[in-house]
């Protein structure tokens, strides 16, 4: 099964997130506010410290984050 990467964990990322683990996918994501993650970490995301680290340990990387601004700054 391929991994999962996630940048931004706000209200749709993390559903997504919570959804796909409960299924038993493997998933990695960042969060510019790791504290918004911490519950997704508990119920075994990975955590990366980077957007980098996503794509670097991720097969397929999903980008939820707010707008234009927000996309250029992870990219």
């Amino acid at each position: 099964m391929a991994s999962l990467g996630f940048v931004g964990l706000g209200m749709m990322g993390s559903r997504m997130v919570q959804r796909l683990l409960d299924a038993g996918h493997e998933v990695i994501g960042y969060n510019r506010t790791r504290a918004k993650a911490e519950d997704l970490i508990e119920q075994g995301m990975r955590w990366a410290e980077t957007p980098r680290a996503v794509a670097e340990a991720a097969d397929v990387i999903f980008s939820n984050v707010s707008d234009n601004r927000a996309l250029e700054a992870v990219m």
